[in-house]
């Protein structure tokens, strides 16, 4: 037969079947050894020189309660800041009788420039923030994150916010 290069059957006629034999087949293997020798140096070059990120979170320092860790500050150096379990958050400054100012209601958006001002007119502001135990907690880290942004220095300390608390914010608005 012209061409082709195999060897085509012959027809059939006769008795005699002629055998064919099957060639060896030559499978196609890839061997995978040096492949996972290479894996294995990659990962364990990585494990070794990799660095984990270390968690980025908010230090905090609290007190340990000693009498050493008490601070008397001026009644009219503290800034309250209060957030009502709406959002709503209420500014007011102490006086230096023991009393405050009335609270003022702050739009987050603002929040920035109402305190930048405050401590335009008094750099020795101490800020004392009382969070509802209903709010949203992403909004008491939005506020942290514009105190942080304010041009101030960042003195501030967190109380609980307690009944009478609850009661300058109900009687400011809620």
């Amino acid at each position: 037969m012209a061409g082709g290069g195999f060897d085509a059957p012959e027809p059939s006629g006769g008795r005699g079947k002629k055998k064919y034999h099957k060639g060896k087949k030559l499978g196609v293997r890839i061997d995978m050894t040096p492949m996972v020798d290479v894996i294995m140096l990659l990962l364990t070059f990585f494990m070794l020189t990799t660095t984990l990120a270390a968690p980025q979170v908010m230090q905090i320092n609290l007190p340990k309660g000693e009498k050493s860790d008490i601070v008397k500050i001026d009644a009219g150096n503290v800034l309250f800041i209060r957030v009502s379990s709406q959002g709503n958050i209420y500014v007011s400054q102490g006086t230096s009788a023991g009393s405050e100012t009335a609270p003022q209601r702050t739009e987050f958006n603002n929040l920035r420039t109402t305190l930048e001002s405050y401590y335009a007119g008094n750099p020795n502001l101490v800020m004392l923030l009382k969070f509802d135990r209903k709010m949203k907690y992403s909004l008491m880290v939005d506020i942290l994150d514009e105190i942080n942004r304010a041009k101030i220095q960042r003195k501030y300390s967190f109380l609980p916010m307690e009944e009478a608390d609850l009661v300058i914010v109900n009687a400011a608005g809620g």
